[in-house]
């Protein structure tokens, strides 16, 4: 028996951990790879992240070793439209997320959570009532015994940070879908012959092709990360590495050095990248980081999303802990007003995407207007509100002649 059984080891799972287990909060988290690895996630993230990860109890050393800063992003499209978005307010970050995992989950065993690795969940029964528990039936997979053989987990609290299409989130039937974005993600590395000394700032770069964009990061160990949005059908008729290798092609001078040369994981996929759920938290079950919900990785907030809501659930699970039933409908009522503006920004520019020549006008107006870029840069890395981006007079100003 466990207070709160923690479903995945992503930053979300693995901070939340951390934050209950340095509070004396009985925890177990529950994440089913052997260990981290390289898969379809994000991996640029706004400069706020190194204060969340401080705020974890991480070094500036260590934070250091885990990104590359990232100074400016070229933004350009396949039609010769270009502009130059610089940081100067925090440089951005590029991370190695598999570094990243692991240094999360690590610390989250160091200050007491049970951090057990290779199991997988094979149903969920989430708490009825508030003074009920929950039950999660686990299988070890790591090969110690038999995989088969299922065990079970009772917790009072049961934590969703499991990511898109969580399975807590269908248990606690919130999941819903939505056909609004038919968009799936593909994401590897490259090595980069001409990448900085380590800790040195580079600059990243996003390019918007038809149907299409690619964000290129740098990130620790001199590689870029390359990560393409593209239409949900592609992927039934290419394979992941073929297409990137399509879209690197494709892709607009300068030619970098990095293009050329070898990949150093194999291309990963996630599927449809769209899902919402109805509800963030309810009697004895809360969600976490993607497993709230996710619309695009256009505005490159997943890790920034994940520490947040991690903090915010933590308040959330002791108060609950403690008896207090409001808990959960004022930790879902936070998380949705504090996205709701920002994922309005995402949407608006998704209409834009979706057509070419406003988005090239739009491009071309923020290249001349040095306000207008620095506005929308701080609400994109999240150090300012994102109804900024939504009011009127701001559009007006970035659409009038």
């Amino acid at each position: 028996m466990t207070d709160v059984a923690i479903v995945g080891g992503g930053p979300a799972g693995a901070a939340l951990a951390i934050w209950l287990a340095r509070a004396g909060v009985q925890t177990t988290l529950i994440e089913r790879r052997e260990k981290p690895e390289w898969h379809a996630c994000g991996v640029f993230s706004s400069p706020l992240t190194r204060a969340r990860l401080r705020d974890l109890g991480f070094s500036v050393e260590e934070i250091a070793a885990l990104n590359r800063p990232i100074s400016a992003l070229n933004l350009q499209t396949t039609r010769g439209t270009s502009c130059r978005i610089e940081y100067e307010q925090g440089f951005a970050c590029g991370f190695d997320r598999v570094r990243l995992d692991e240094a999360l989950l690590q610390r989250a065993a160091e200050v007491g959570a049970n951090v057990r690795m290779s199991t997988v969940v094979r149903s969920v029964e989430l708490p009825k009532g508030t003074s009920e528990h929950g039950l999660l039936r686990l299988s070890d997979t790591s090969g110690d015994g038999p995989a088969d053989e299922p065990r079970t987990l009772i917790a009072r609290v049961i934590v969703g940070a499991d990511g898109l299409g969580s399975g807590i989130a269908r248990a606690a039937d919130v999941y819903a879908k939505t056909p609004f974005l038919s968009k799936s993600g593909i994401t590897f590395h490259r090595s980069d012959p001409a990448g900085a000394p380590p800790g040195e700032a580079m600059e990243g770069r996003f390019v918007f092709g038809s149907s299409w964009y690619v964000g290129i990061a740098p990130v620790p160990d001199a590689r870029v990360n390359v990560g393409i949005v593209i239409p949900v059908g592609e992927l039934t008729k290419h394979k992941p590495q073929t297409i990137g290798d399509r879209v690197i092609a494709s892709l607009p001078a300068p030619r970098d050095a990095w293009m050329s040369a070898p990949t150093t994981d194999g291309a990963t996929f996630a599927g449809r990248l769209e899902h919402h759920v109805t509800r963030a938290a309810g009697p004895g079950f809360v969600l976490v980081g993607d497993a709230i919900g996710f619309i695009d990785p256009l505005t490159g907030e997943g890790l920034q999303r994940a520490f947040v809501s991690a903090e915010l659930a933590a308040v959330a699970v002791r108060k609950w802990l403690a008896g207090d039933r409001s808990a959960m409908d004022v930790y879902d009522r936070r998380v949705r007003s504090r996205w709701r503006s920002k994922n309005a920004v995402s949407w608006l520019l998704q209409l834009f995407l979706a057509r070419p020549a406003v988005f090239d006008y739009a491009l071309r107006r923020l290249a001349t207007r040095d306000d207008l870029r620095e506005e929308l840069t701080l609400v994109l890395t999240d150090q300012a509100r994102a109804t900024r981006a939504l009011d009127p007079r701001f559009l007006v100003r970035l659409l009038a002649p």
